[in-house]
């Protein structure tokens, strides 16, 4: 079986992730996957579908079907279990028909590290009702809500292999299993889930990891830096590093009557060391429920 979609990003992905179902090492699979060696057969099961590999049909139903190992589900984000480390390197993504989401460029949070966990999207200041579109030609994979969180949001997955998040809107214009070209518009810019202003908080995936859509879009120029876009575990992948050393960190609740040297103390370190995880002076005054990280 040929893979389609990754002879049109121009690069062989390997037999572990371009393979037919047969060739799937079943110990790598998610939780939610079932295979069997006797039939050959490979299958996602999810509250909205379940399919087998080895059905030619599914291959046109759903964009970088075998680089996704057939896996298509609405359950959630990353559902794909692949770590960073094992990403192919050097893989060429096709970005020919890229369309800027919205009309703004202004940056209100960038990628990275914000206060004590990671931001996975790169947030753009709009207001209530700016169009939305679709980055990239592909499929609607996720239209869902969450209170504390992306709000009402969209999950499209692409023919060349990226998937692309689009969160906090105002209204959803699309629908699950919908194909859009690239420039649909899918929703209309808000303020919904967890959100102190109107924006989109707009992510770029490969394989479910989220990187840095800086280093796709010169947001400046609201234009691509490159075509194609090569992913790189050095470049694309550069913060896995950071990401490791953030799973590594364990946080004190502040409560009343605590001090730094206190917490020093408890948890065997100097306060030399509290504050400079924590990027506070030594003369930080601390707040019953703040998070002082010690390790």
């Amino acid at each position: 079986m040929r893979c389609r979609n990754c002879l049109a990003m121009g690069v062989l992905l390997g037999a572990a992730i371009c393979a037919t179902a047969q060739t799937y090492d079943a110990d790598t699979l998610a939780a939610t996957d079932f295979y069997s060696e006797e039939d050959g057969l490979f299958w996602e099961v999810s509250a909205d579908s379940a399919y087998t590999a080895n059905d030619s049909s599914f291959l046109d139903q759903h964009p970088a079907a075998e680089l996704y190992r057939f896996s298509w589900t609405s359950e959630r984000i990353n559902p794909y279990g692949v770590k960073i480390d094992s990403i192919p390197d050097s893989t060429f993504i096709d970005v020919s028909d890229f369309v800027y989401p919205v009309q703004s460029n202004r940056i209100t949070s960038p990628f990275g590290m914000r206060r004590y966990r990671w931001h996975y999207g790169t947030d753009i200041g709009v207001c209530v009702g700016d169009t939305v579109c679709a980055t990239f030609k592909g499929r609607v994979r996720i239209v869902d809500y969450e209170r504390n969180g992306y709000g009402h949001y969209v999950v499209i997955r692409h023919d060349n292999g990226l998937e692309t998040v689009y969160a906090h809107l105002s209204r959803v214009l699309c629908t699950i299993n919908q194909d859009v070209a690239a420039g649909d518009v899918i929703g209309l810019g808000g303020n919904s889930g967890h959100s102190t202003g109107p924006h989109l908080h707009y992510e770029a995936r490969f394989l479910g990891n989220a990187f840095n859509t800086a280093k796709l879009i010169d947001y400046q120029t609201k234009t691509l830096r490159t075509n194609p876009f090569v992913i790189t575990l050095a470049d694309t992948y550069s913060h896995n590093a950071a990401l490791k050393e953030l799973a590594k960190a364990r946080y004190h609740t502040v409560r009343k009557g605590d001090t730094l040297s206190g917490i020093a103390r408890r948890y065997g370190t100097t306060v030399s060391k509290l504050c400079q995880l924590n990027r506070i002076s030594s003369k930080k005054i601390l707040r019953i429920g703040q998070k002082i990280r010690y390790r």
